[in-house]
């Protein structure tokens, strides 16, 4: 997996195994669609918070996070019941191309609480600041997977939010 160390590459891998499990539980989190939203939300952020110490994330910045925002340079990806909620948010718009939520003084997201599925998931598991603005192939087929399952619980596919 990009040269990382293969206990890393193990422990990325299991990550990855443990979420998708979790995501195709989520229809079975309750028949009431709030409910099994915010389970789909909890198993992105449990996740990240055990796959950031796996991640090129952790060292951009010592360890407390990334210190770039390159990853925000970006329309994220979105479903349909993110869209409306994001709709409501105040944004930012620019030709730098980052995400419209991204605060360019702190380098920072703007909506870390509210943001979307694709943003829980998305670390750069690489050994290399590349694939901070292209994500890693595992990541991407990470997200393909989990796409149909999300769909049915969050709406359609959107594509990338913002302009």
């Amino acid at each position: 997996m990009n040269s990382m160390p293969e206990h890393t590459a193990t422990r990325v891998v299991r990550e990855i195994e443990r979420l998708k499990r979790r995501v195709v539980w989520a229809e079975r989190a309750g028949k009431e669609p709030e409910r099994q939203i915010a389970f789909l939300y909890r198993a992105a952020d449990r996740f990240g918070s055990r796959l950031f110490a796996q991640s090129f994330c952790r060292t951009e910045a010592g360890g407390s996070g990334c210190a770039t925002g390159s990853c925000c340079c970006c329309r994220p990806d979105v479903f349909a019941w993110e869209r409306t909620i994001l709709d409501l948010l105040p944004q930012q718009r620019d030709n730098n191309g980052f995400c419209p939520f991204f605060n360019q003084v702190r380098r920072n997201c703007g909506i870390y609480g509210m943001r979307p599925f694709a943003c829980r998931i998305y670390y750069n598991v690489a050994a290399s600041r590349h694939s901070c603005r292209n994500p890693a192939e595992v990541m991407l087929g990470l997200f393909a997977f989990l796409k149909p399952h999300l769909e049915r619980i969050i709406g359609p596919y959107q594509g990338g939010y913002g302009g």
